[in-house]
């Protein structure tokens, strides 16, 4: 068994489990999306699987340019290769808790805390083509 007895947090992701206590098999976190907030600019996703769990509030997701609209109680699986991104239309908070399979993306959000300026090339040197 292998556990994690304090969260830490990289580029507004509060890390649950990482591929150290996964052995690689999944990384989970946990994010708070504020009202009006826009997203992150549409990307793709080479070598994971990301399914997003709505704990509370509602976002809209966009995948291959579909809109859906995914609320408190909802799960969603978007899949390698995907293009996709989210934005919170609402007036309050949406709370998620996003979970990639296989594990190893969260060391781009790692490098992704320590210099945003640089996402093209984060991004690709971790399988993810930001398209801004």
């Amino acid at each position: 068994m292998k556990s994690r007895h304090q969260n830490q947090s990289f580029f507004g992701l509060t890390f649950i489990s990482t591929s150290e206590e996964t052995n690689g098999q999944y990384f989970q976190s946990s994010t708070l999306i504020p009202a009006g907030d826009p997203g992150p600019p549409p990307h793709i996703h080479g070598n994971e699987d990301e399914g997003f769990y709505v704990k509370s509030g509602e976002l809209t997701f966009i995948i291959n340019d579909e809109e859906i609209v995914v609320k408190e109680g909802e799960y969603i699986n978007i899949e390698r290769g995907e293009k996709h991104s989210w934005r919170n239309d609402s007036s309050y908070t949406a709370e998620l808790i996003i979970t990639f399979s296989p594990a190893g993306i969260e060391k781009m959000f790692e490098e992704l805390d320590k210099d945003p300026s640089n996402i093209l090339e984060i991004g690709k040197k971790y399988g993810t083509d930001f398209l801004l």
